[in-house]
């Protein structure tokens, strides 16, 4: 018997994997949040439930196919006392309509969503990937005005996966260091995403370069970099968006974001950005619901011109990790504090508690609130 066990574990992982026709896995979540504007006041309470399961098989040694979903059960105030929040939590911007409130009442909602649904076929210098997949060509941490096929928030941390497109990728790979893709994406309006994408390497640096059209609506131009400065990583993306049907005039977007990371030698990480939208506001009136329940897009990343960025993140032990981000928007004086700390329980389990505060000078409605969370964690 010790002789079989030994010689299972000696065997070759490649070997292994071959042998393996499936994989499963995913996790449960509790995440109890609590929000106020105003310490002494009303305070609102919730909670998820969030469950993701993630299914791969392999057909072949060409061929992969994924499902993967997400159930999330809600219930407390913001289902009760937030207008439509039933809706806001029922989108799904694909083709194919794969999200739906399975329950709906006065305190709670259940919701299934399928998010990825793709097969994937790889053979020699080339890949191709149809269904709900997710797209990522994005470069920079925060702002990705790159990523114009799945545009996702900051602010939504407990969507780790990051939504999926509807979209046929095709790839190829000229040499061990350069890409060339084409992707077309099709949302729920019908409406036509496609771009080309080629990405190489000079100088220690990745370069990409990108072209297409948005939605139908606006042709876009784009570029991106990353690489090294002074030991830290500096990456940025830019995109050009001009409307399809004013194609002579000079009402393009422009929205550029750029980077700067390092690793101390404590194992203090930081992290910087800076994000410019010329489509934003100079002076802008703050609201928190614009940040949680608008429709993101890569001409829409921010609210205002300019935006900065800062974060530090520290494992006080193998156990423990803390992080401490900020936001800052110069031209209507708001910002975003999120302080957070993550605990290594056991094996597969982790505790996590996470606070957003949001501030903002003006005196409209919604220029401040507090958000803290805690979530709980299991791994299978």
């Amino acid at each position: 018997m010790i002789v079989s066990v030994t010689t299972v574990c000696a065997q070759d992982s490649t070997a292994v994997k071959k042998e393996k026709k499936w994989t499963l896995n995913g996790y449960v979540k509790d995440v109890q949040s609590v929000f106020f504007a105003d310490i002494e006041k009303d305070w609102l309470i919730n909670n998820l439930i969030h469950n993701r399961i993630n299914f791969k098989g392999y057909i072949s040694n060409s061929i992969t196919t994924a499902i993967e979903v997400r159930n999330r059960f809600f219930y407390g105030d913001f289902v009760k006392y937030i207008p439509g929040y039933s809706g806001m939590v029922n989108v799904d911007d694909g083709i194919l309509k794969a999200t739906e409130n399975l329950l709906s009442e006065k305190s709670y909602i259940l919701n299934f969503s399928l998010d990825r649904a793709w097969i994937d076929y790889s053979k020699e210098k080339y890949q191709v990937i149809a269904g709900r997949q997710r797209i990522n060509w994005g470069q920079t941490f925060v702002w990705n005005p790159n990523d114009i096929f799945n545009t996702y928030s900051y602010f939504d941390f407990d969507y780790e996966e990051k939504p999926g497109s509807d979209a046929v990728r095709i790839q190829y790979y000229p040499s061990a260091t350069s890409r060339a893709e084409i992707a077309v994406k099709a949302n729920g309006d019908e409406k036509i995403t496609a771009a080309g994408l080629f990405r190489f390497n000079r100088w220690n640096y990745d370069f990409q370069f990108i072209c297409g059209m948005l939605n139908e609506t606006d042709y876009v131009a784009g570029a991106g970099w990353s690489g090294q400065i002074a030991k830290g990583g500096f990456r940025g993306e830019a995109s050009y968006f001009h409307p399809k049907n004013k194609f002579e005039d000079t009402t393009g977007i422009v929205v550029a974001s750029a980077g700067y990371d390092y690793m101390f030698k404590n194992s203090l990480f930081l992290q910087c950005e800076f994000l410019f939208n010329s489509n934003g506001e100079k002076d802008n009136n703050f609201d928190i619901s614009k940040f949680y329940f608008r429709t993101m897009t890569p001409k829409n990343l921010s609210f205002t011109r300019f935006s900065m960025f800062s974060s530090l993140t520290y494992p006080f032990s193998p156990l423990v990790k803390a992080s401490f981000a900020a936001m800052y928007n110069p031209e209507n004086n708001s910002f975003f504090v999120i302080p957070s700390v993550d605990v290594s329980l056991k094996e597969n389990l982790d505790l996590s508690f996470i606070s957003q505060v949001f501030y903002s000078d003006r005196t409209t409605e919604g220029n401040k609130g507090v958000f803290v969370f805690a979530r709980l964690k299991w791994s299978f």
